[in-house]
Order: structure tokens, then sequence, then C-alpha cells
């Protein structure tokens, strides 16, 4: 009995650190436009002069992304994508935190690298993920809906 005590009291106090370095970025977000637009000039994938259609940029905006305890859900397009995570100090020395994406088992491969998602918080209420893998969702940046 006193060992199922110990056992208990040791998850509990594991269970109140989980998530602890993404806490503060818990919430609801929408793509910011400006935001994206510029870094996407600064790595040449678009124009400063380049004129962007109303309904693209309308598109763009409906893009949301939520940060809860254990998950983040991506709705692009229409698509909601829904990826379990547990979180650690950035690997990354720019990085606030890493996002350990936690594969079911159908989809892990066996041998595959280790997939994270680095969080980098750039003021203002804005964050970017930025993946080890070709992204293209590297380039956005999210602003919090307050």
């Amino acid at each position: 009995m006193k060992y199922k005590l110990l056992i208990l009291n040791f998850l509990f106090i594991g269970l109140g650190f989980t998530q602890k370095h993404v806490a503060p970025y818990k919430g609801s977000y929408h793509l910011d436009f400006d935001g994206t637009n510029q870094i996407m000039i600064e790595k040449g994938l678009a124009s400063a002069d380049q004129e962007i259609p109303e309904e693209v940029k309308k598109q763009m905006e409906e893009i949301t992304l939520k940060i809860q305890k254990g998950k983040i859900t991506m709705n692009i397009m229409g698509k909601k994508r829904e990826m379990k995570f547990s979180d650690r100090p950035s690997s990354k020395e720019e990085g606030t935190c890493d996002l350990v994406l936690i594969l079911d088992k159908d989809e892990a491969i066996e041998g595959a690298r280790e997939n994270f998602l680095t969080l980098l918080s750039l003021g203002d209420g804005k964050i970017q993920l930025i993946s080890e893998q070709s992204n293209d969702t590297n380039n956005f940046v999210w602003k919090r809906i307050e």
C-alpha cells in the first residue's frame, strides 16, 4: 500500500510539470497575413510589389491554429488536422520550446527520426511553428486571438 501511494504521488507530481514550456502559448491563433507575407518576401518566395488578390487574402485569414494541453489543431482551407504533442525546452537557440509530435501506432515508422515543431515567439502575441521537415507552414506567422 505504501508503494502504491508513493507511485501515485510521483505520477501527480509529474503531471503537474507537464506542458509547462508551451503553457504561455495556449490559445487560439489566426494567420497573420502581413507577417506571413513579410517572411515570404524575405525568403524570396513572394515579391514586395506583387498584388495579392482579395480572395486569397480572405482564404488565408480563415486559417486557424489552436494550441491546447497536449494537442494542436490547424484548420487550413476547411481541413482540420489535429496533432498530439509533448513539450520540452527548445533544441534551437532562437526557439521558445519544442512540440514533439506523438504519432499513433499505425502512423509510426520504426527507426524514423523524431518529428517536432519549434515554437518561436515573435512578440506582440505572434508565434511561428518551424518543422524540421520541409513544410509550407514554416512561413506562417500566427497572431493570438484575444
